[in-house]
């Protein structure tokens, strides 16, 4: 700067020969990460480290979208991402939960690794031995030999397991566990350190990072492995991972790009700064409303609309400011199933920024492969539910068996008791031996002594569940008229498929009133669920010529919903034949939910 005597409003950048600034515009996020590739290689052969370039975005959503497909070529990056759900954590992960949480999960993606190469078939019948022989799964890899059937690369693996994990206990704490296997035991780490390469500090980078959080959850006095994948679970369903993003310090020194959000570059400077992602929606990201309003006296503090967009076109600016010598701006025309329009932000910058186009990529998706299971003339609509919330979990929960892995949470097991309860008193009333709110409440009582959630908020929830029983002890002793109990059957395109409705309630007229019993909240999709389709079908067939009414019963409440005319029975019924078809064709995809997947028991094993 050149200043001389005057005023701070008079300076003027006397700063030489600038840098350059681009716009890229590509079909796919694949294509405008292979743009950034090209980019940050270009400006590296020009003498720009690439530990002096970043990548910056708006979310860590998009970072990892955009680092996903830079790792897959090449690129050398100073980025976690999501830790826990990276491959080879997953894979320590599954380490842990053996013995710690119910079902072997653990073992069916712990024994699959190069090391083991145990073949999932032999995996599975070990597992079923070892639940039949009611046997711990790591001292039961002690005893492989006496399980029948196993192939010859089956029992070796299995063995050779089994004599890597030998000494270790339900009590053995995360970071011995881990520490002694990977130092001392398995070659789990050898090829990264072989190989050398980008790919592989990263892995070894992300397993140092575990290692961290387990000395640190030891630190703090727990040594309960179980309790830990808790806590990673409960982590990743709040999303409150932020802090294990973070590379430690320790591999700071490495020549890689910096990935980071706009967020976390403040104060920073970088000689190239790449910024993707520059499209509606993404930046400026959508408004998502005032989730928590201030109280009326304080109504002027709240967030409005222009002080969103304000704060977002600031957020811009940030990350424009973070280059000193080169900025790469990048947008691609579809993200999602979505088409993404050009941010507002480029109307702007476009008249000074020449655009630039970059063809698309094709990048390499490892694909399930799996054999179809054996066709079956019916199914349960339990089951397809599962198949329709994620295809994966339905391969290992129900073609491989493995259900009920995981100790049921409380809220489940609060729900369960209330649904059980409500099962007993139709009984009761159907034996000819109603019972009433005192014998309910009695009968829920005991139900909760033996399955009910044991949690800091365990009153609440009893509270709720006899409030709820209360409620629906009263309606039971005021209904006339018979149960009908059996279990129901529809038949599609040849297949059937089987259910029992919640309460079907014949009256002495003759009409029909079927009533679904929601033990949850009220949602509004609730009749759009595909179910009410499958039960309107049945009751037309089995009271054909009767009144037949249909509601849902939320016994929180009381309050009683009728389910009104169908909209597009067709579409939902063909749900069901969809996914029998896809069942049987061995198509088993993951869905990934951020609050859904922590919960599954097959969430440390999936992709396997």
């Amino acid at each position: 700067m050149s200043t001389g005597s005057r005023a701070p409003s008079d300076w003027l950048p006397e700063r030489g020969e600038l840098g350059s600034v681009s716009l890229t515009v590509a079909p796919s996020v694949a294509g405008e990460a292979a743009a950034i590739r090209d980019r940050v290689l270009e400006l590296s052969r020009q003498g720009i480290a690439l530990s002096d370039q970043v990548v910056l975005a708006r979310s860590h959503l998009t970072l990892a979208r955009v680092t996903s497909v830079l790792e897959q070529l090449g690129v050398p990056l100073l980025y976690l991402g999501d830790l826990f759900e990276r491959d080879e954590i997953r894979d320590l992960l599954s380490l842990l939960s053996v013995d710690a949480e119910r079902g072997g999960l653990g073992l069916l993606r712990v024994g699959q690794l190069p090391e083991y190469a145990a073949p999932e078939p032999d995996i599975l019948k070990f597992i079923g031995w070892c639940t039949s022989n009611e046997t711990e799964y790591i001292a039961s890899l002690q005893r492989v030999a006496e399980v029948e059937g196993l192939s010859e690369a089956g029992r070796e693996g299995l063995e050779r397991l089994g004599c890597h994990l030998a000494g270790f206990t339900v009590g053995t704490s995360p970071w011995t566990m881990l520490t002694i296997w990977l130092f001392e035991r398995s070659d789990y780490l050898r090829p990264f350190v072989e190989a050398n390469d980008a790919k592989s500090r990263q892995k070894l980078i992300a397993v140092y990072q575990l290692l961290k959080v387990c000395g640190e959850f030891v630190a703090i006095g727990e040594t309960n492995r179980r309790k830990f994948l808790d806590r990673v679970r409960r982590i990743e369903a709040l999303n409150e991972d932020t802090a294990y993003r973070a590379v430690s310090s320790e591999a700071t020194d490495l020549d890689a790009v910096r990935v980071m959000t706009i967020h976390g570059s403040k104060g920073l400077e970088f000689k190239a700064v790449h910024l993707p992602a520059i499209a509606t929606r993404y930046m400026p990201s959508t408004p998502k409303g005032n989730r928590c309003p201030p109280p009326e006296s304080l109504a002027h503090l709240g967030i409005e609309s222009e002080d969103h967009e304000a704060e977002e076109e600031c957020l811009f600016f940030v990350a424009l400011s973070r280059a000193r010598d080169h900025l790469s701006l990048s947008r691609a025309e579809r993200y999602t199933t979505q088409t993404a329009s050009p941010s507002r932000y480029l109307n702007t910058l476009s008249r000074f920024v020449p655009q630039q186009s970059s063809p698309d990529v094709s990048i390499e998706t490892a694909h399930l492969e799996d054999r179809p299971p054996s066709p079956r003339k019916a199914y349960q609509e339990r089951e397809l539910a599962i198949f329709d919330r994620c295809a994966l979990r339905y391969r290992y929960e129900i073609v491989h068996g493995l259900a009920g892995a995981r100790d049921s949470t409380a809220y489940v097991r609060f729900h369960g008791c209330v649904h059980q309860t409500i099962d007993w008193l139709e009984q009761q009333c159907a034996a000819g031996t109603p019972a009433d709110e005192a014998a309910a409440l009695a009968h829920l009582a005991a139900l909760w002594a033996e399955t009910g959630p044991r949690h800091g908020f365990e009153r609440y929830y009893r509270q709720s569940a006899e409030q709820m029983v209360r409620t629906m002890a009263r309606v039971i002793a005021g209904e006339t008229g018979e149960y009908d109990l059996a279990e129901w059957s529809v038949e599609l395109d040849g297949k059937v498929i089987t259910f029992t409705p919640d309460r079907v309630v014949i009256a002495p007229g003759g009409d029909v009133r079927i009533q679904r019993i929601r033990t949850g909240r009220k949602i509004k999709s609730e009749a759009d669920s595909p179910i009410y389709a499958l039960i309107r079908r049945s009751a037309a067939a089995r009271y054909a010529g009767r009144r037949v009414s249909m509601e849902t019963f939320y016994p929180a409440t009381g309050e009683c919903v009728p389910v009104g005319a169908p909209k597009n029975d067709a579409k939902a019924l063909k749900s069901y034949t969809d996914a029998i078809r896809d069942i049987e064709l061995g198509r088993f995809p993951p869905t990934t939910d951020t609050r859904y997947c922590p919960t599954c028991p097959c969430y440390f094993i999936c992709g396997i």
